[in-house]
């Protein structure tokens, strides 16, 4: 799982004038780095629960043929497209609240999307496919495509205010090529 190093902890304010020494400052995790960590720690579990009770259902019941192992297969995509919807459910979130584009890619999401919606199409027309095949594909495409739409509605609003897309601040596009008395020597 990556994340940015320099996102992984909050900043560090001194309480007083004397300056602690750097071996003893011990930031706290940030609360994107705690999200990410718990959202971890509820997909490797549902893996290995999952996998367990899976391999159980199959050496005690059988194989597809039996309604358990129908309704537990069912269960595990409804389960599959729950977990789908945390992977995009915080950074739709961020986009929302930040109003910018930030480190997403348009053009990669413009691909995504449109071939999620051709593999949930493919995955349909399929004679004998269940639909907990292809519903966590298709909710993930609607997230997919909400924030696509979300990222270039903000990123021409953006563009018409001269607001940077980035993270980095609230820095506008006159302030970068005209530097004045008040522009900050160091961003």
């Amino acid at each position: 799982m990556y994340f940015p190093e320099n996102k992984k902890r909050e900043l560090h304010a001194p309480t007083s004038l004397h300056l602690d020494l750097p071996s003893k400052i011990r930031p706290g995790m940030s609360q994107e780095w705690k999200v990410s960590l718990l959202i971890a720690a509820i997909c490797i579990g549902h893996l290995a629960i999952s996998f367990f009770i899976s391999v159980l259902l199959l050496a005690i019941v059988g194989g597809p043929d039996h309604w358990q192992t129908d309704y537990w297969a069912g269960f595990l995509g409804v389960l599959s497209m729950i977990l789908a919807s945390l992977q995009y459910l915080p950074q739709i979130w961020k986009t929302w609240k930040s109003k910018r584009v930030g480190a997403l890619s348009i053009q990669m999401m413009m691909l995504q999307t449109p071939g999620t919606a051709l593999f949930v199409y493919s995955l349909i027309v399929r004679p004998g496919t269940n639909w907990t095949a292809w519903l966590t594909y298709l909710v993930t495409g609607i997230l997919q495509g909400t924030l696509l739409t979300m990222c270039i509605t903000w990123h021409f609003r953006n563009k018409r205010l001269g607001i940077s897309d980035l993270d980095a601040g609230t820095i506008t596009i006159e302030e970068e090529v005209e530097p004045n008395e008040h522009t900050p020597l160091i961003r």
